[in-house]
């Protein structure tokens, strides 16, 4: 039998202090739906809830039913549910709807007064939209209950009755939402069905029924999207006010990035009393970049990499292993492939050096690297150094902290901000969601203006960490570094005046995102560098060759220590909870 796989499309709901459920010692002993499929193709449903509020005294309770519903294929489906009338006791009984994005939600009972002990409500409402035709019959699949009572049920049934014979099938479900545990069903006639759990309901389980009927014994009724606030946010007023509160917002973002998150920088270029560094203006058009022939103040790779984006990347770190061969504290050997589609691993081998003048961060890669021996491949640290490597690029921040190049953790500073703005698209939410509840449609507009503001605030947190006066100094002569690195054609004449200036760029090359294109300018330039001592690869050596294994090596490496592990999951089939109907209820 075919199944209309429809989920409810879950609301988030608030309840205040006085709509709080409470489940201590209340219980539902039973819950009885009449489900009778009218000629005109809409379903009226009768509800007959005996409700055991215990030893609590309540007002009464509250009922929710979806009226929004996801298909298979992710599109909203609406239905249309109308309330008749509400008895308790066989009197009629005061009670008040309200919608939310989702749900349409009764609240029964008066305010003023309290009940408790056992209490045997009635509820019918008129509902459409919710029959589905197939290819060889019609449908009513419907979840009577719904999953979202937090008091258990004691028993739950239910008949469905159409206007003529047809009935071909039927089918039941009882537990949580997407169980397959089967429920009692039974055709009593071509024209009715009965159904019955199996056993007590435990709170957030339910009871699904589904008849298949003749095709074409009841028209099949569409319900459009119902007209709400939402229609009215766009009316000029709360346009406006939308606009106002997202212009504000925006003013504040740029105010707070104005005041904090602009670079700063002195008149001179070292002044020699630390309290100059005091006097700072904001960055203006008085900067220029000179070429730097060497790396500015002897910057390792990963801080001029951190200076200039002002974030630990995990390719500073590679950089890093680099620069560390190069100054003899370990090998890099290039293990050939295995098969013609394999990959390249490399294998790092510790050396003994002295390991006194380490930067913090650069001492932590290694003892991280080497926890477990002195030799280590790329292809070990997959799926468990992500961990370590997080270690790695806090303590780099911490290098910038305490250089002064930076007031905060550049990393610090855009979580602080990240955060202030998922708190600002939190109380948005809250404005939008209490608007469509209250019906109150400037408050969701306010929310919505709110919703932009926050969303540029996140977007500028990238933007708010701020160098000091001398790490904005640093970032214009790291600017010049690099400029002599990606143009190292043009001058010839330092590569020529020192034989080693290869292995030493090497690893800024790498973090500038240049490798390849470096190396190849020693062939333009007619230099040989020789095969550096911290290297094995698998062929012969030359500059262009070698920078492409840097390259390929400085990506594999980034990969692979940044990789973590993941992981997916898939169902489907018949359930309870599925097809029309559901939400819940509980008391008040």
């Amino acid at each position: 039998m075919k199944r209309l796989f429809l989920l409810p499309l879950f609301a988030l709901v608030v309840f205040s202090s006085t709509g709080s459920v409470s489940a201590a010692g209340e219980s539902i002993s039973n819950f009885h739906s009449h489900i009778n499929v009218e000629a005109s193709g809409e379903v009226r449903v009768v509800e007959e809830i005996d409700y055991d509020f215990g030893s609590l005294q309540k007002h009464g309770i509250f009922r929710e039913i979806p009226y929004v519903y996801l298909d298979k294929n992710g599109k909203n489906l609406y239905t249309e549910v109308k309330f008749q009338s509400v008895v308790r006791n066989g009197f009629k009984e005061n009670y008040t709807t309200s919608f939310d994005s989702s749900f349409v939600r009764i609240k029964i009972g008066d305010p003023n007064k309290t009940i408790g002990g056992r209490q045997s409500y009635r509820l019918e409402y008129l509902a459409s939209g919710i029959l589905s035709s197939y290819e060889s019959y019609d449908e009513l699949y419907w979840n009577m209950t719904g999953g979202r009572w937090q008091v258990p049920i004691q028993a739950a049934s239910a008949t469905v009755s159409l206007p003529s014979d047809g009935i071909v099938q039927t089918s039941c479900y009882q537990g949580p939402s997407s169980s397959t545990e089967s429920c009692d069903s039974k055709k009593d006639s071509g024209m009715q069905a009965s159904f019955a759990s199996s056993r007590a309901l435990g709170s957030s389980e339910g009871l699904t029924v589904a008849v298949g009927y003749t095709k074409g014994l009841v028209p099949i009724l569409s319900a459009a999207a119902p007209k709400s606030i939402g229609e009215e946010i766009f009316n000029p007023i709360n346009s406006g006010v939308l606009v106002l509160v997202f212009l504000m917002g925006t003013a504040v973002v740029f105010w707070l990035w104005w005041k904090g998150g602009r670079d700063l920088w002195w008149r001179s270029r070292f002044p020699a009393d630390p309290q100059a560094r005091l006097e700072v203006k904001p960055v203006g058009a008085h900067e220029t970049i000179v070429v730097e022939y060497e790396s500015p103040e002897r910057l390792r790779p990963a801080e001029i990499g951190a200076l200039l984006d002002e974030k630990a990347k995990t390719l500073d770190v590679t950089a890093t292993l680099v620069d560390l061969a190069n100054r003899g504290f370990l090998l890099i050997t290039e293990e050939p492939k295995k098969w013609v589609f394999g990959s390249t691993d490399y294998v790092l081998s510790k050396k003994a050096a002295d390991e006194t003048g380490l930067l913090k961060y650069e001492k932590e890669l290694l003892d991280r690297l080497f926890d477990e021996g002195d030799i280590v491949s790329m292809s070990a640290l997959k799926m468990k150094f992500y961990k370590d490597l997080s270690v790695v690029k806090d303590k780099l921040n911490e290098d910038l902290v305490d250089k002064k190049f930076f007031l905060e953790k550049p990393d610090s500073v855009r979580t602080k901000y990240s955060v202030a703005a998922i708190v600002v698209g939190v109380i948005s939410g809250g404005l939008i969601w209490a608007g469509f509840v209250l019906h109150l449609a400037i408050l969701a507009s306010a929310g919505l203006g709110l919703v932009g503001a926050a969303l540029l605030l996140l977007i500028a947190a990238r933007f708010m960490p701020a160098r000091t006066a001398l790490g904005r100094r640093m970032y214009l002569r790291a600017k010049g570094y690099k400029l002599f690195v990606e143009t190292a054609e043009k001058y010839r004449q330092q590569f020529f005046e020192r034989k080693n200036l290869f292995n030493e760029v090497l690893p800024y090359a790498i973090v500038f995102g240049v490798t390849e294109k470096f190396a190849r300018s020693f062939a333009d330039m007619g230099l040989a560098p020789s095969q550096p001592s911290w290297y094995s690869g698998t062929g012969t050596f030359n500059a262009a060759v070698f920078g492409a294994s840097m390259a390929s090596f400085s990506n594999s490496f980034s990969s692979a220590m940044a990789a973590s592990p993941s992981s997916s999951g898939s169902g489907g089939g018949g359930f309870s909870g599925g097809g029309f109907g559901g939400g819940g209820g509980g008391s008040w």
